[in-house]
């Protein structure tokens, strides 16, 4: 039978403690009260309850050269990402969050969390969330670029089953855990991938000006009885193939692998910048190793004169704050950036297009009141394989209407 224990035991205490809390609220029958937080959010007492979600709507437009075989390009309209879920607390230690994606017509869960919080900095979480890169943990509704990119492909740090423990000041953390699978992976028999982690930052300058970011994780994982992992990345978009790949073979396909990452960003009033570097060493189904790595770089810039929100005890980004939103006669905030991408998979020989890639990618962004923005990018990608024959360069141009709640 497949060993869900983290799965089951988070699923159930979620259950469990909703149940509790609202029992709680009825019981005692407080007043309620109802604030706006982009969403309505509804307070019982030491209960509250607030809807949560996101859509995005994007156009993607894309140009493939090969140098054999035919170019051609290709475009699309589509719905990015569809979420609805719920968020609160039960007391001022306990706090959930329950958020589940919506794609044709089926769902998936998202963020389905529970967390014990007995002071400000120190915290127990369980559930399906993520736990790795500055990037990685910064929400998509405040992600500077479209899409994370290159280097958050090739680390594949995204949600899975986890039993974390944090703890940290008003300018540093450290935490670390255990962790499984998604709690979306319907195989059934053996064992599940299982996996140990821990990351660390530390903000040694924060002021009204200025704000200073380091940090440092690492990551250990076998795949059990699951697939083998896969080290690949696509153009700074998740529309359309991926042409820098080491493939499923035995060449190519992690058994277990070790990552290691390092984060930095700068924030000075209106100008920023932020870079990550990770390297991940594959022990290979086929027998030997192999290593990848991948960085990006980018800066930012807001003429409109807001500056990134940066919470320097959890060392992650937040919602930007709009100086003069159009809702109330002002023409909200605008930023402009540029970033580099590149990823290295040339260790993994004998497949071809286990390559290297290289990016340049031109973003802005129109923030025209809370919880709206539009976006839009454009990326012109190299994907150099081990065989020239097999090189593709690819142009992208993408925008997007966001709106989150």
């Amino acid at each position: 039978m497949r060993h869900q224990s983290l799965l089951a035991g988070a699923a159930l205490a979620v259950v469990s403690m909703l149940a509790a809390g609202v029992v709680q609220a009825q019981e005692a029958e407080p007043a309620t009260t109802i604030t706006w937080k982009g969403a309505p959010e509804l307070k019982w007492g030491e209960f509250t309850f607030k809807p949560r979600g996101r859509v995005f709507l994007d156009y993607v437009d894309q140009d493939v050269d090969r140098a054999s075989g035919l170019d051609f390009g290709a475009s699309e309209s589509r719905i990015r990402t569809a979420r609805i879920g719920v968020q609160g607390t039960f007391t001022d230690q306990w706090s959930y969050v329950a958020e589940a994606s919506i794609a044709n017509g089926e769902a998936t869960w998202e963020d389905l969390l529970l967390e014990y919080a007995p002071t400000e900095n120190t915290a127990i979480t369980i559930g399906n969330f993520k736990s790795l890169s500055l990037e990685n943990l910064t929400s998509s509704r405040y992600t500077t670029f479209m899409e994370r990119g290159p280097f958050n492909d090739l680390i594949d740090a995204g949600r899975v089953m986890t039993l974390a423990a944090r703890t940290g000041g008003d300018n540093w953390s450290i935490a670390g855990g255990v962790h499984g699978d998604s709690i979306n992976d319907s195989s059934s028999g053996g064992d599940e991938q299982r996996g140990v982690f821990v990351r660390a930052h530390l903000a040694p300058i924060v002021t009204d000006d200025m704000k200073l970011h380091i940090g440092a994780w690492a990551r250990d994982r076998d795949r059990g009885d699951d697939s083998a992992f896969r080290y690949r990345v696509r153009n700074n978009t998740n529309y359309g193939d991926r042409y820098t790949d080491a493939g499923s073979s035995p060449l190519g396909a992690g058994e277990s692998d070790t990552a290691i990452g390092v984060e930095a960003a700068g924030v000075w009033r209106s100008f920023s910048v932020q870079g990550e570097w990770a390297t991940v060493d594959a022990d290979l189904t086929g027998g030997g190793e192999a290593g990848a790595d991948a960085y990006y770089v980018f800066a930012s810039f807001f003429p409109t004169g807001e500056q990134r929100k940066y919470d320097a005890g959890s060392g992650e980004f937040g919602r930007v704050s709009i100086r003069n939103p159009v809702t109330k006669g002002g023409m909200g905030a605008v930023e402009l950036a540029v970033r580099y991408d590149a990823a290295d998979l040339t260790e993994f020989a004998g497949v071809a297009t286990a390559g290297e890639y290289s990016a340049v990618t031109l973003g802005a962004t129109w923030y025209p009141f809370p919880y709206v923005r539009f976006l839009a990018n454009y990326t012109d990608s190299e994907n150099k394989a081990q065989v020239a024959t097999s090189d593709v360069d690819v142009q992208t141009l993408q925008v997007r209407a966001q709106f989150d709640f």
